[in-house]
């Protein structure tokens, strides 16, 4: 995942699947860095911890778009000066992360990271301290979907029941906890903790570096309960035991397809993008041909499945929207930034001139702020041919994010759509993303992502901290997901047809 300092094609980073979670970031920067033999046990003076604190405030406060748009910035100050006077004796750097991330999380917004230095990232990843199952949280209940432990003992469907003698609730509620998601919607939260890396570096963290798990378990079939002790693995364990006993895992699919179930059009897009394979039409041309063909047919009924989607291209979502808008339309009400000049960027590697780029796409407006102008989804803008007019459903779920968010909140609000699954992973009036910049915080190395642009969609008449809450809320049980069905999508389609 890339930071976007200035204004890029995409104007936001791709954020697939797994969005930019704090996992992310962390692979990335220990696969990118050199770095001296790091001391796990190395402490930070508390005056320096309070040090990187007030920066970590000032460089959110300063430049995050977003900050106020859930929590009041007295709340989080409040937050922030509970945890300076918390910080009374020495800290290790992830002791000290630990504490950082519920003040990150406070402020609800997705695009938001804290990561660890590249060197506590690397030496954590290479410790055998990960849980070695893949788990589906269905029902408020957690489920084991891959085992990755040595001996392959769990069954698929099990039920966890504890963690290291912690009830699985209680555990999954305080990684939760260390997530950011915008509004913090719980499906993101969730969805981002099926990954077995994300799982296992929030588990260490949080309650402390086992090289040995006991878990309790319930069989799927029926059983009694039983205690199961398995070795922790490595990060790069996670990546090859995925691969070698779950090879679908590491299949790529399609970034957009086009099936037809009967006389339904079922259109999935996984990312806002083009497909990296350059012989296949990029998005736009994929998107026009769909619909073209739908007008074709004289298709009645179409799925646009989003399930997953962690957005792209704001244009890209835009251009879907178009094609079913009947009427010129406005997408953002809004796109600002607080400031063209930013003294965080002292914090940051961008050069002079890239703060010189980021600041000539703006023009300050009448509440002081500034607009990002030349956005091509900013003012009017017009419905695109070939137009789809019949009936549309829209699969969504915790993974739907950003881009995703934008424009599922534009069909819904115009009501161009009936949406069925779980709740959309991205707030309804907006995100806080386009501009990013990673800061460092000088004394422990630890970075924060900070997102510029608010982004505002001319959206109204929702609540402020929702996403999307599907007309028909669907969820599979763990006996569809192992049996492949996909009851989502079965209910969108029997709703179609019936009418």
């Amino acid at each position: 995942m890339n930071k976007v300092p200035r204004r890029s094609t995409p104007w936001k980073t791709v954020i697939a699947g797994l969005g930019l979670t704090i996992a992310a970031v962390i692979v990335l920067a220990a696969a990118v860095q050199e770095r001296p033999p790091f001391d796990p046990a190395r402490t930070i003076p508390v005056e320096a911890l309070r040090e990187d604190l007030a920066v970590l405030w000032d460089v959110l406060e300063e430049g995050h778009g977003g900050f106020e748009r859930y929590t009041p910035a007295g709340v989080l100050k409040k937050m922030f000066d509970e945890a300076r006077d918390g910080l009374t004796a020495p800290l290790t750097e992830y002791e000290f992360y630990k504490r950082l991330l519920p003040l990150v999380v406070a402020i609800k917004d997705g695009h938001t990271q804290l990561a660890l230095s590249g060197a506590a990232a690397s030496h954590l990843d290479a410790r055998p301290v990960f849980l070695p199952f893949g788990l589906r949280f269905l029902g408020g209940k957690a489920y084991v979907v891959r085992d990755l432990s040595s001996d392959a003992s769990v069954a698929a469907g099990s039920e966890l029941l504890a963690i290291d003698g912690k009830p699985v609730a209680e555990v999954v509620e305080a990684l939760a906890a260390l997530l950011p998601s915008d509004a913090g919607i719980r499906t993101a939260q969730l969805r981002r903790l099926e990954y077995p890396a994300v799982f296992g570096r929030l588990l260490a963290l949080r309650f402390g570096w086992r090289e040995e798990h006991s878990v309790r378990v319930r069989p799927f079939a029926g059983g009694e309960e039983r205690e199961v002790v398995a070795p922790g693995i490595t990060a790069a364990d996670v990546v090859r035991l995925l691969r070698e006993r779950y090879p679908e895992t590491a299949e790529r699919r399609p970034v957009y397809d086009l099936a037809f179930r009967g006389e339904t059009a079922v259109l999935t897009i996984r990312g806002f993008g083009d497909e990296p394979d350059k012989s296949k039409p990029r998005y736009p041309e994929f998107l026009k041909a769909a619909f073209r063909s739908f007008e074709e047919k004289r298709t009645p009924g179409l799925v646009i499945d989003l399930r997953g989607n962690g957005g792209g291209r704001d244009e890209y979502g835009k251009l879907l929207f178009a094609h079913v808008m009947d009427r010129p339309f406005l997408y953002y009400w809004a796109l600002e930034t607080k400031k063209d000049r930013y003294d965080l960027f002292r914090y940051t590697g961008e050069t002079e001139a890239a703060a010189k780029e980021l600041s000539q796409p703006l023009k300050k407006n009448a509440r002081g702020w500034f607009d990002v102008l030349g956005h091509p989804n900013s003012g009017l803008q017009q419905p695109e041919e070939p137009r789809f007019a019949g009936r549309v459903a829209i699969l969504v779920d915790g993974g739907s994010f950003s881009a995703t968010g934008e424009t599922t909140s534009l069909f819904h609000h115009h009501k161009k759509a009936v949406f069925f699954g779980e709740e959309c992973g991205s707030g309804y009036y907006g995100n806080t993303s386009g501009f990013m910049v990673m800061a460092t915080l000088p004394r422990s190395g630890i970075r924060v992502r900070v997102p510029l642009v608010l982004y505002t969609m001319a959206v109204e008449g929702y609540p402020k901290d929702r996403g999307i809450v599907p007309d028909f809320p669907v969820a599979p049980t763990i006996g569809d997901v192992l049996a492949g069905r996909d009851v989502v999508m079965e209910r969108a389609l029997a709703w179609l047809e019936k009418r």
